[in-house]
């Protein structure tokens, strides 16, 4: 493979993208298009951006005549996306505390309530679009939900920060979690 400097992705800019599951969003199929009225722009995120993981759990295949392992099998595959979110807003509160509903109980007052100790988690859908100059690369997660603590602190010197970790699930009915679009022509096949 040559070197190519085009190729070093630097994600200068980019956005976070919400909706809940159950809305049924229209899910992107390119990079160009607007996305789906339902989803919502979470707005800015701390300096670090965002962080992708993926993980898989490999299980050893050993037989009676081989002291090495003969094969291996994957038991579970996970990939999540961690973000600090700046903007508090009624679209980052209720992403960050597990869903719930906003009320304004007299002008100018807004009041949130939590999901109830009772409610299931509530499942979300992200798209993670990042751009760099006309590349455009979007990273959509189909079904999630947010798991880890939240923990958020009030200090003079820095602003209150919503950290979000968005681990992917399997919507019903598919056997991915997750796909990725990009407009990046290094991704083009040999020979394009």
């Amino acid at each position: 493979m040559a070197q190519n400097a085009e190729q070093i992705k630097v994600a200068a800019n980019g956005g976070l993208y919400i909706a809940r599951f159950d809305d049924e969003p229209t899910l992107p199929d390119d990079v160009e298009t607007d996305l789906d009225p339902l989803f919502h722009e979470l707005g800015y995120a701390s300096d670090d951006g965002v962080t992708f993981s993926k993980s898989e759990e490999v299980e050893d295949i050993n037989v009676w005549q081989s002291k090495s392992a003969v094969d291996q099998i994957v038991t579970a595959r996970n990939f999540s996306a961690a973000s600090q979110l700046a903007q508090w807003n009624r679209e980052t509160v209720a992403l960050a505390f597990g869903g719930g509903e906003w009320t304004e109980p007299e002008s100018g007052l807004y009041r949130y309530e939590p999901p109830s100790d009772y409610d299931p988690l509530t499942k979300w859908v992200v798209v993670i679009e990042t751009i760099v100059g006309d590349r455009i690369d979007r990273w959509v997660v189909e079904r999630l939900t947010v798991t880890g603590d939240i923990e958020a602190q009030a200090v003079k010197n820095a602003p209150m920060l919503l950290p979000v970790t968005l681990s992917a699930l399997t919507p019903p009915g598919k056997t991915k979690a997750w796909y990725y679009l990009s407009n990046d022509p290094a991704y083009a096949g040999e020979g394009s």
